[in-house]
């Protein structure tokens, strides 16, 4: 059989999965708890080439491999939500079955039995974020390798999650300012009257924002102009401009008084904290 040519090299390639909850995570989660819980024979992911693999540990190993997963019924109508239940296998390879001679358990070291049953106590409850509790369910007796000596067992432990299909990516905007501005008169501050002229676009930019109230007077403060008829204010901005219909000339010079709250303005940009107005 020829030999697969690739098109370029293969450098090789680091997996990043989608979510915290994708089937390589959950099996590193689960190899990290059984190192940490049994220290007396090798624990590692079950192999690429397993007819390679050789028992090194003078104990044995426990393997972990992902034996495959099931999805239960549709539960929304409107998007792809399944349960998933994902399997993992713990291949619990021992030199010795715990029993000397076939009667009392005999030796300094653990046998095949209590490698199983520190397996199913160290995974059995334990909690993977984004999944149910694991729980176990079947174990069986693979087989022995004559030549080697080696007693091979299986347990099967599950979990269950929620499979969700890939929303679309969003090609929204990106933030770039917020500002949040008080609603609830908590804040008010009242500005005394003081003049101000239109410039040429027929507006005033107010020092501040988030304005609340506001009165707009003739200098000499004799004639009032009535809001949404000779001018409009912009509260959030603080702006004031006058309409074309209204009875402020342009380029005009009036007094006006207004009271504002507090506002914060947030920027991407980023910052120890929001920025507030000046006030």
């Amino acid at each position: 059989m020829a030999a697969t040519v690739l098109d370029r090299p293969w450098t090789g390639e680091s997996f990043a999965p989608p979510t915290p909850t994708d089937i390589a995570t959950v099996e590193a989660a689960i190899v990290a708890r059984l190192r940490a819980q049994i220290a007396s024979v090798e624990v590692a992911h079950f192999p690429d080439r397993p007819e390679a693999y050789r028992l090194t540990s003078r104990v044995g190993a426990a393997l972990v491999r992902y034996e495959g997963g099931e999805y239960g019924p549709l539960i929304d109508t409107a998007a792809i939500v399944q349960e998933r239940t994902l399997k993992f296998a713990v291949i619990v390879m021992v030199r010795d079955l715990g029993w000397g001679l076939g009667s009392i358990a005999d030796g300094p070291t653990p046998g095949a039995y209590a490698i199983l049953e520190a397996a199913r106590l160290a995974l059995t409850g334990y909690s993977i974020p984004g999944f149910t509790r694991i729980y176990p369910l079947r174990e069986n007796f693979v087989g022995r390798d004559r030549q080697g000596g080696v007693w091979t067992y299986r347990i099967v432990f599950a979990l269950r999650g929620v499979a969700v299909e890939a929303a679309p990516a969003m090609n929204y905007p990106l933030l770039v300012q917020a500002t949040a501005l008080d609603r609830g008169g908590l804040t008010n501050v009242s500005r005394g009257a003081a003049l101000f002229t239109f410039n040429a676009a027929n507006q005033i930019q107010l020092p501040n924002i988030n304005v609340t109230q506001a009165v707009v007077t003739d200098p000499a403060g004799t004639n009032t102009y009535a809001a949404g008829v000779d001018y409009i204010l912009d509260p959030a901005n603080g702006l004031i401009t006058a309409t074309t219909t209204g009875a402020i000339a342009a380029g005009a010079t009036v007094s006006i008084s207004y009271t504002y709250a507090e506002a914060v303005i947030a920027l991407s940009s980023g910052g120890a904290a929001p920025t507030a107005p000046t006030n």
